[in-house]
């Protein structure tokens, strides 16, 4: 049976239900974009925090540099964070557009680059600090350490990166502070082993449980507005022929009247009644007369396909829309074209079983400008094709010819 859009509002096409595997790859697909979105918002936040926190090491007075700490890694975490920097706020006016893959691939790029960054970091606070005073060198353990939290909470995103970065990367500070041979050092290892536990207990538990939580709740809208145009379907579809209804047509007459105001186009509007049908399930029981039906709905949809739309209208008639029809000729025409594909018999079983019609129209604008009263005329029109004869066909082409409808009826 050929389809037709409802009119229903946001033009939205019905979508079957996915299963738990689908919903699993929806999520997937959904959670790396939200990792990926909040990567493009704060990775540039990391590589500043990373550049920063390296100058100032670099400027930082020391007794001692090492060509590790004061050459290697500095230069290495400057260009790195530098490069990434730009990426990232290039990223962010793409998120959007960009595939899963290559989201994918910056995911888990992230994941890698963010931990080693807070580890280099690290390590080079504690190499290029362990030559200075203690308190000089116990400041700036602690900030480069609240240097690392910072880019661990931008890595939010990626739990299990954050996670490693501040485990990782403490690690150094903890020793340094603990080797560095006096009580406040030894303070702070303590506070800085108790705070990391905080950190990596309680701060990195929320992202993938927030994401999971708006799409379980977009999934019960969704599953909700389906239910709820599933239920329109059924409100506006003949359940035999699978046509829009009687309800439906209206709607739709409504609205190409709407369209035709503003276009000025015309179009035709027709009903189309079976002649003979009764018989058929006198003889041969409803099931064949069922079958009959379907066959003639999938006739005038095929009819229409493309210019119009066909509706059952109930038992057995029927109603068409077709645009471009405005002249008495053009509707005869169209009318004789319907009358047409009733010769081939239609095929049920063993039966080959004859039905004709008769077809009333009235046209938009020159019979009338609104709904009920062009349905009306129609119906006029098909009352007095029907006293023609078998496959007649009526017109109605002026709002002043009610009694005097323009008819053809077939030879």
């Amino acid at each position: 049976m050929a389809s037709f859009d409802f009119p229903t509002e946001g033009g939205a096409f019905f979508e079957p239900e996915s299963g738990s595997e689908a919903r699993d790859a929806h999520f997937e697909a959904a959670l790396l974009r939200a990792q990926y979105r909040s990567l493009a918002r704060l990775g540039p936040y990391v590589h500043s925090v990373v550049i920063l926190a390296t100058v100032a090491l670099c400027a930082a007075p020391q007794q001692k540099s090492t060509f590790l700490g004061g050459f290697i890694l500095p230069a290495a975490l400057v260009v790195v964070s530098l490069f990434r920097l730009i990426f990232w706020l290039k990223a962010r006016d793409r998120v959007e557009r960009e595939t899963l893959d290559v989201i994918r691939r910056e995911v888990r790029a992230a994941g890698v680059l963010g931990p080693a960054l807070a580890i280099a970091l690290s390590l080079m606070a504690a190499v290029s600090t362990t030559q200075g005073g203690v308190p000089q060198f116990s400041l700036a353990l602690v900030a480069v350490w609240v240097a690392i939290a910072a880019c661990a909470f931008c890595l939010d995103a990626l739990a299990s990166a954050a996670r490693v970065a501040i485990i990782a990367s403490t690690a150094p500070l903890i020793v340094a502070f603990l080797t560095g041979g006096a009580a406040m050092t030894i303070w702070l290892a303590a506070l800085l082993i108790v705070a990391s536990c905080f950190v990596v207990r309680e701060a990195f538990r929320m992202f993938a449980e927030v994401v999971r939580s708006r799409f379980t709740i977009a999934e019960q809208q969704r599953a909700a507005e389906d239910a709820r145009r599933a239920a329109m379907t059924i409100a506006l579809t003949d359940y035999l022929t699978g046509l829009p209804n009687r309800r439906c047509f209206q709607s739709l007459l409504a609205d190409r009247i709407r369209t035709g105001r503003e276009s000025a186009a015309p179009f035709a509007v027709g009903l189309v009644d079976l002649d003979g049908f009764k018989p058929i399930n006198d003889s041969h029981g409803h099931p064949v007369g069922d079958e009959v039906l379907r066959q003639v709905a999938d006739r005038l949809a095929k009819a229409m396909d493309g210019r119009g739309c066909a509706a059952r209208m109930g038992g057995d008639e029927f109603a068409i829309l077709c645009d471009g029809i405005g002249a008495r000729d053009e509707t005869i025409a169209l009318g004789e074209e319907i009358q047409a594909m009733f010769a081939t018999p239609f095929v049920v079983e063993t039966l080959d079983i004859s039905v004709s019609s008769a077809c009333g129209f009235a046209l938009f604008p020159s019979s009338a400008s609104e709904p009920d009263e062009l349905v009306r005329l129609a119906d006029a029109a098909l009352y007095r094709a029907k006293t023609l004869g078998r496959g007649g066909v009526a017109v109605f082409d002026a709002p002043g010819r009610a009694t005097r409808p323009s008819i053809r009826p077939k030879v």
